[in-house]
């Protein structure tokens, strides 16, 4: 297998930058946040398919066929260079309002079941190319993280009341039953992808974020947009992507739960009895 060769970054000197995490581990909110720093732009998940043009696979089908699916470790860091040049022009022309004309960091959300769907033929390294490749143009790794417990029930609960995202303020009026072994299923699903991915991204440039310590930030906002400066991952964050700490909640998007678990859940005894005696026994303290 070839290795993929180092290269100049294709934003031209421009921070590139990906959050990679799980489903409901807090990337929408990192994104809404890094958003409203100007010197930062963020894309959601662009590996789904979506309308936006700058999401991949409408990026793919605008290419002749020979040049969107490339068989060669060189080749498809090339369509990548040329794709991230793309998010780099669609940022900077295409932003409503035109704010982030003068933005020097451009990242995506990435989540771990994607991270693996990109690669040349024959990548059998256990790495995923897409690491090897943002490696390669020294772009910083922004890994989020979550309770798996809370992420799992997360996801269950979104599924079943079909709300993703709380842009309207929705309040949670009535309890759910949730498939315990379901949720523990999800819970170590998560564990071993994110274990694999911290294997993976060993020795690259790296950014610790997790929901818990996001929400620390935001939470020192108070009732103000703006928040205060502080010990925490947007900090963090700001200072790898040489960026000044200016950051606002503006309270668009809440919480999808916002009621206490014990609530939530009629069957949440169940779910206790039944974390007591897993892997996950020192989390049960943290559903009360």
């Amino acid at each position: 297998m070839k290795a993929l060769v180092n290269s100049d970054n294709p934003l031209g000197g421009v921070d590139l930058f990906a959050v990679i995490g799980a489903q409901r581990t807090g990337t929408n909110l990192l994104r809404e946040i890094l958003n409203t720093n100007e010197q930062i732009a963020m894309l959601g998940e662009v590996f789904t398919p979506h309308p936006a043009p700058a999401h991949w696979d409408n990026f793919c089908r605008s290419l002749p066929v020979d040049k969107a699916f490339p068989a060669s470790v060189n080749g498809t860091g090339s369509l990548l260079d040329q794709y991230f040049a793309f998010v780099r022009y669609r940022i900077r022309n295409h932003w409503e309002g035109n704010i982030k004309i003068s933005s020097h960091a451009f990242g995506i959300d990435i989540k771990y079941n994607q991270l693996r769907d990109i690669a040349p033929a024959h990548w059998n390294s256990s790495h995923p190319f897409i690491l090897s490749y943002l490696r390669s143009r020294g772009a910083t790794l922004i890994h989020i993280t979550r309770n798996v417990v809370h992420s799992a029930i997360s996801t269950l609960i979104a599924a079943e009341r079909n709300v993703w995202h709380n842009y309207d303020g929705i309040m949670i009026d009535r309890s759910y039953r949730i498939d315990v072994e379901e949720c523990m299923v999800r819970a170590r699903r998560t564990l071993n992808e994110r274990n694999a991915f911290i294997e993976s991204a060993r020795g690259g440039k790296l950014v610790s974020c997790s929901y818990e310590n996001l929400i620390e930030d935001v939470d020192r906002a108070g009732f103000n947009d703006e928040i205060p400066e502080g010990p925490g991952p947007l900090k963090d964050i700001a200072n790898t992507l040489g960026s000044h700490f200016n950051f606002r909640y503006d309270r668009r998007l809440q919480k999808a739960i916002n009621v206490p678990y014990s609530k939530l859940l009629s069957n949440f005894d169940d779910l206790i009895a039944r974390l007591k005696y897993s892997e996950f026994s020192a989390l049960v303290s943290t559903l009360s």
